[in-house]
């Protein structure tokens, strides 16, 4: 599902994660990585190992390796990855996630069902109720 006008704070992050959650293999090199994020025009993949989620890679990831002057074809996901990052249940309201984005100074939270990846919500999913929830006022 995603973001509607009618979302609300109070409302579970199922209504508003952006899935199925793109991922890329602890092994993808950054240029892959990065090309998976373009192909998918999104800030954030999961990263899984065996078919498991392991954890996290974004954007400022790969900004932070490329600006460190690692040549992207050498350093794989399993050097990026944030593992273990804070992450949702789909009951959790949109509300838990904008309080767990600052809290852990993130923007992309992944959305899990037991073990599995089930969904991605972004600050920009995030920001869009809130704004609407402003602007209802």
């Amino acid at each position: 599902m995603a973001f509607t006008a009618t979302t609300r704070l109070d409302d579970e992050v199922s209504r508003l994660m952006s899935w199925p959650v793109a991922s890329v293999d602890l092994y993808s090199n950054m240029k892959q990585i990065a090309e998976a994020l373009a192909a998918n025009e999104i800030g954030a993949a999961a990263v899984v190992a065996n078919d498991r989620f392991v954890g996290i890679v974004t954007e400022r990831d790969l900004s932070i390796h490329i600006a460190s002057g690692v040549n992207p074809e050498h350093l794989v996901g399993e050097e990026m990855a944030t593992y273990s990052p804070v992450t949702l249940t789909p009951t959790d309201t949109v509300l838990d996630a904008a309080r767990a984005m600052v809290d852990a100074g993130v923007r992309h939270l992944p959305v899990v069902d037991g073990e599995e990846v089930v969904g991605m919500v972004s600050i920009r999913d995030v920001t869009a109720v809130l704004l609407t929830e402003l602007e209802r006022r």
